[in-house]
């Protein structure tokens, strides 16, 4: 039996004020999440958050703070969550579903590769999933003031650990070594911690901070004071040069850390799932495209745009070498492949689109690429090591010629010219290289 008609109007009233309630209500938010790496958070990511949605319909971008080292950028019913609190943070999150792309000042351990690939998330380290959005210099700085030009990675070692506590032990002015180090949650820290403590510990008395730039402020206003910050965090405070056994001291610079032949010069990283959300991979693929390179010159690392570098063969080079790049400009990419086989790894592959896109411009339709490939000296018996690096030079050479690119000399040199020390992985990989050189095609 139907409702009595004067019943009946109340309640399709009620329904036309509910539906007009819903449609007038703003649209739920596209929340991007994106968490870690304090460098690159800091103001890497959030420049390229800001230039990713200037293209949006809505009012202006506007910042949100949520908490200490959390902030939120909203442009009308698009939003970038961005959290800052350290790389380990960031990868933990990614796995755990709880971000869309972690930020990384580290690459991802073993450890975490396993367990996305367990997860089913892919392998983190993929070239669809891995995505190199700088370069970065870990520079150790002091006050501008301290004497000291360069050490070696053994002494900076024994610094931290508190086996030198005095700078007169290193031909300094004396008074006490006073030590300054990012937290455990920071990339930053692993990456010092990976590449320069190994298996020692930090100084007990070491201040930690989970700012680079209150970090580096610290050390400019202590002439008794050492720490280590990404190249873009050093502000007011004054980078040594580093060396290793059997390498060059070379400062921290665009150059130097453009080819990665600076000992500490790493790569800071996005990290996605396999199937990560359309809009995770928009921005992923905007922050390693042409257009990000400036913001990432402007936060102060190293872009990754082609461009001939200042680097001229080493005192010691082999007559074998010196004859391939006589006469010849260096490129800002190396080639670096993975232990004892041919397989570039991801920020490789994308390099060989910027080298094609660089070489492709019709003002320099006249030149032509020499290639110079190395191994690790570890990584294959002394007598194939000539072969393995000629393979990877072929390798590279075959890939630029199907691009209509031409390789005029290329050379494999074996375990010759290391930039670093074979002691660590890391370093082994280093030395695992094709380097880019250009020149007149007849010359």
């Amino acid at each position: 039996m139907g409702l009595p008609a004067p019943r009946l109007a109340p309640l399709r009233a009620f329904g036309l004020a509910m539906l007009l309630a819903c449609l007038s209500l703003p649209a739920v938010a596209d929340t991007l999440r994106i968490h870690g790496s304090n460098t690159v958070g800091e103001r890497l990511a959030a420049a390229l958050a800001e230039r990713w949605l200037a293209g949006q319909d809505g009012p202006a971008p506007v910042w949100r703070g949520l908490a200490a080292g959390e902030r939120e950028l909203v442009v009308g019913a698009h939003r970038v969550q961005l959290h800052s609190h350290g790389s380990n943070t960031g990868l933990r999150d990614l796995l755990a579903g709880q971000a869309d792309i972690a930020m990384s000042s580290r690459p991802a351990s073993a450890a975490e590769i396993a367990a996305a690939e367990r997860a089913g998330m892919g392998r983190l380290d993929a070239a669809g999933q891995e995505y190199v959005v700088a370069l970065d210099g870990l520079a150790v700085i002091v006050h501008p003031d301290n004497p000291l030009a360069e050490l070696d990675l053994a002494t900076v070692r024994r610094l931290f650990t508190g086996q030198v506590r005095d700078w007169r032990e290193l031909g300094g002015r004396s008074g006490p070594v006073r030590l300054h180090a990012r937290d455990d949650r920071s990339g930053t820290w692993e990456t010092f911690r990976t590449m320069v403590l190994g298996d020692a510990a930090l100084a007990t008395a070491a201040i930690r901070y989970e700012s680079s730039e209150a970090l580096a402020d610290a050390v400019a206003g202590d002439p008794r004071a050492i720490g280590f910050v990404g190249l873009g965090g050093a502000r007011r405070a004054r980078a040594l040069a580093v060396g290793d056994e059997g390498t060059r001291a070379l400062l921290p610079g665009d150059d130097s850390v453009a080819v990665e032949d600076y000992l500490l010069s790493r790569r800071l990283y996005l990290y996605l799932r396999s199937d990560a959300a359309p809009r995770a991979r928009a921005f992923a693929e905007f922050a390693v495209g042409q257009a990000a390179q400036p913001l990432v010159a402007q936060a102060g690392f190293v872009p990754q745009t082609v461009r001939v570098v200042a680097a001229p063969p080493a005192a010691d080079a082999p007559a074998a070498y010196r004859q391939v790049v006589t006469g010849a400009r260096r490129l800002s990419l190396n080639f670096r492949f993975s232990q004892g086989v041919g397989v570039l790894d991801s920020r490789a592959h994308r390099d060989l689109d910027r080298l094609v896109a660089f070489l492709s411009d019709p003002a320099r339709a006249g030149l032509g690429v020499r290639l110079v490939g190395f191994v690790e000296a570890a990584e294959t018996l002394p007598y194939l090591a000539l072969a393995l690096s000629n393979e990877r030079v072929d390798y590279i050479a075959d890939q630029l010629s199907r691009r209509g690119i031409r390789v005029t000399r290329a050379r494999g040199l074996g375990g010759a010219l290391p930039v670093a020390s074979s002691a660590t992985e890391w370093g082994r990989q280093r030395n695992r290289r094709v380097e880019v050189w250009i020149a007149e095609a007849g010359g």
